[in-house]
């Protein structure tokens, strides 16, 4: 990643120079909610107020990657598996104006679409498909902040504050993560967030649409989080409160309750989360073929009453290695549905999942990742659905 202060280049150093700055976290990385204020390198050429020169930081970067996936639980849909590639570019501005830190984040996501040509031979392929229209081009991140001492603003789109985790996502889809994070709990929050960290404590509250994208009702979502954070020792409680996301005749709940930890030493990191979830539909009379935002595989799209919430409860732990050359992570996760008498609903769903990377150069990697989780027998075709996901894939980061 190229930082540029003023009218000045400047990059991260090679390992044995000296460091000016400690780079942040990536923010094509979402495990880091809010970043610290970034302060622009100490060039000596570029002296603030000097001619031609302005006091402020800007920075570039991004990935590519390539890979092979192969995802046996949706097998019956004929995308099961498929070559595909992504692009990430991130980048940002840092000015200091006077005791505050202002900044403007982005991050981007390049995707490649499905071929039109799909399987929908049937009322269930049908009621899928919406699941495979893929948005060439998707704003993840976009939001201007400014942090001054011990508070932080931000307002736009960002990480989802609730809860914590500490594992390394290969797609955009973020659909190689533990059960309640790909299923439950939303990546990404547009909004207003207030952040006030002192020490150790990190007090954290943020009004949101509820929703992945702009919203289409006027409720809006309280997500908050209280904890502790240090280098070595993270702990924290977080929950989001809202009456359902969505149009007001097909509202569907995303509110739950959460506990998340961590704890680091040397190269490895334990990290874990659980939560108290509620979701489904808010109305009966909703059909498959109705839901064009994209239909559950796990049929969490259910109704059990009308304003009852469906809930489950649901964990994971996180074995996490950062070495020179590799990078791993282990991990399994439970979640418990609230039993409705549906068979395709009421599964106990138990995942694990292992990623190896391997380093090559400081810019370039390649890894694989395997995750498997309880079979099910939803007969969405004429067998039953295996638990069976692998991906194989390069990465280039600059």
């Amino acid at each position: 990643m190229a930082w540029l202060c003023g009218c000045m280049l400047w990059t991260e150093p090679a390992a044995g120079q000296t460091e000016y700055l400690a780079a942040p976290e990536s923010v094509a990385s979402p495990q880091a909610v809010m970043p610290e204020s970034i302060v622009c390198p100490p060039l000596p050429d570029c002296l603030y107020g000097a001619p031609g020169c302005d006091d402020f930081c800007y920075h570039l970067g991004g990935k590519g990657r390539a890979y092979y996936v192969n995802d046996q639980r949706i097998e019956f849909t004929g995308q099961e598996a498929s070559f595909a590639v992504e692009g990430v570019l991130d980048g940002g501005i840092h000015q200091q104006a006077g005791e505050w830190d202002l900044q403007c984040e982005t991050e981007l996501f390049l995707n490649q679409p499905f071929d039109r040509n799909l399987l929908v031979d049937s009322p269930n392929r049908q009621s899928f498909a919406d699941n495979f229209d893929i948005d060439p081009f998707l704003i993840s991140q976009l939001y201007v902040s400014g942090r001054r001492d011990d508070l932080y603003i931000a307002l736009g789109r960002f990480v989802t504050p609730f809860g914590r985790f500490y594992f390394t996502n290969y797609r955009n889809s973020f659909d190689d993560s533990p059960f309640i994070r790909s299923e439950a709990i939303l990546f990404r929050e547009t909004g207003l967030l207030l952040q006030w960290d002192p020490s150790i404590w990190v007090f954290t509250a943020a009004l949101t649409n509820g929703g992945p994208q702009q919203d289409t009702n006027s409720s809006k979502a309280l997500v908050a989080r209280v904890g502790i954070e240090e280098d070595w020792f993270a702990v924290g409680g977080s929950v989001k409160v809202q009456d359902g996301i969505g149009s007001e005749s097909q509202k569907t709940y995303k509110q739950h309750v959460g506990f998340d930890a961590m704890l680091r030493r040397g190269n490895w990191t334990l990290s874990g989360e659980a939560i108290y979830d509620e979701y489904g539909l808010r109305r009966p009379g909703i059909r498959p073929r109705d839901i064009r935002w994209g239909r559950s595989f796990y049929f969490r799209d259910l109704n059990s009453g009308s304003s009852e919430p469906i809930n489950g409860v649901g964990y994971y732990l996180n074995l996490g290695y950062e070495g020179p050359f590799w990078s791993l992570a282990f991990n399994y996760g439970e979640f418990y549905p609230q039993e409705l008498g549906v068979p395709a609903h009421d599964i106990i769903t138990r995942r694990g999942i292992v990623k190896a990377s391997r380093h090559w150069t400081p810019h370039f990697e390649t890894y694989a990742i395997a995750l498997t989780e309880t079979d099910r027998d939803d007969r969405l075709d004429s067998h039953a659905r295996r638990g069976l996901y692998y991906i194989l894939g390069g990465q280039f980061a600059f």
